[in-house]
């Protein structure tokens, strides 16, 4: 029964900001705040505008796609066991 109730779909459901999930909205306001800010331009601001509904939608396709980027993105640390496996060319 607490599956349909609404205050408990309520609290399940993902926190989204203006529409977004909480990842894509702080990429898209500190992004746009931040090139603006830098640069000092109006036409940040439009691109900022058309940006959003782009973001909407990638949001809407896959809610995890910027986490999956940001993963592929990290470098692998270095490790001592790195060297066995064929991590680096060079031989000590």
């Amino acid at each position: 029964m607490a599956a349909r109730s609404p205050l408990f779909l309520g609290l399940v459901r993902p926190p989204k900001l203006l529409g977004l999930p909480i990842m894509y909205a702080m990429v898209w306001l500190f992004g746009g705040v931040l090139l603006f800010v830098w640069l000092q331009h109006m036409i940040v601001l439009a691109i900022a505008a058309i940006l959003y509904p782009v973001l909407w939608k990638a949001a809407d396709w896959d809610p995890r796609f910027i986490d999956v980027i940001l993963t592929v993105l990290q470098e692998t640390p270095h490790t001592p066991n790195r060297r066995l496996h064929g991590g680096d060319s060079y031989a000590p």
